[in-house]
């Protein structure tokens, strides 16, 4: 069904649509210098059942890949909904290669997204759709989210960004077909490990550096996607005020 070549999606995100929540709207800017042409329809406090309406909305036949990241404001109680948000998508979508995301987020009333990425896996595991692994680069990584715990920091918004972008160049590939491959970033390699090669263990760098070197690495980690992200983190203003997370 996908006619476009993966090569002509690196430049041109035309056929691609992203549905997202308030880390889709920090996420879009990157997304868009990966993926030139990419429709982002974000918008805070967005849930799930919402997204779907949306996705309903802004579908168009042009459209190859749905990127449906969202979840996160869905309540971490109800898991149902969130399946019912993920089925009707699937109806909606046809035969179009779909992304989803597993998530990160403090927990609610005591609940925590645990459920919520149960769910997300085993519709990827069923539909063969892509997973962004957004929950593992936050337990690999903390430091890519802000003090609320939910939305990212301006590097951890990129790699969220790179995430996605590598997850649609799985479906432009044919990834969808082996059955749901999971996309993310690798976790650093653990620091006491030391090279085969090395004549002496590196010198340790201050937490702060380290976590930066680390996010700078990971962002060119994939490719093709992670040097456009890279060069768009370098090249972008500054994002605005963080959006607040709407009640779940």
């Amino acid at each position: 069904m996908l006619a476009s070549s993966a090569a002509a999606f690196q430049s041109d995100g035309g056929g691609v649509l992203v549905i997202g929540d308030s880390l889709e709207v920090g996420s879009g800017p990157y997304l868009r210098s990966a993926l030139p042409g990419v429709t982002v329809d974000a918008l805070k406090g967005r849930t799930s059942s919402q997204g779907v309406r949306v996705l309903a909305a802004r579908l168009e036949p042009s459209h190859e890949v749905v990127v449906f990241p969202l979840g996160t404001n869905d309540s971490p109680g109800n898991p149902g909904g969130l399946a019912a948000s993920l089925a009707a998508m699937r109806q909606l979508a046809g035969d179009r290669c779909m992304v989803v995301a597993t998530l990160a987020r403090p927990p609610v009333g005591g609940v925590s997204v645990g459920a919520l990425n149960r769910v997300v896996e085993q519709f990827a595991g069923q539909a063969g759709a892509q997973v962004a692994d957004w929950h593992s680069v936050v337990q690999a990584i903390p430091e890519v989210l802000g003090r609320d715990g939910v939305h990212a920091t301006a590097e951890g918004y990129g790699l969220r960004a790179s995430l996605l972008a590598e997850a649609v160049q799985g479906c432009l590939l044919g990834g969808a077909a082996s059955g749901g491959a999971a996309s993310g970033i690798p976790a650093p390699r653990d620091p006491k490990a030391r090279p085969p090669e090395a004549e002496a263990p590196p010198a340790a760098l201050p937490m702060d550096a380290a976590v930066s070197a680390v996010a700078s690495a990971l962002m060119r980690a994939v490719t093709p996607i992670g040097a456009a992200l890279h060069a768009a983190r370098t090249a972008a203003t500054k994002l605005g005020p963080e959006p607040v997370l709407g009640a779940p």
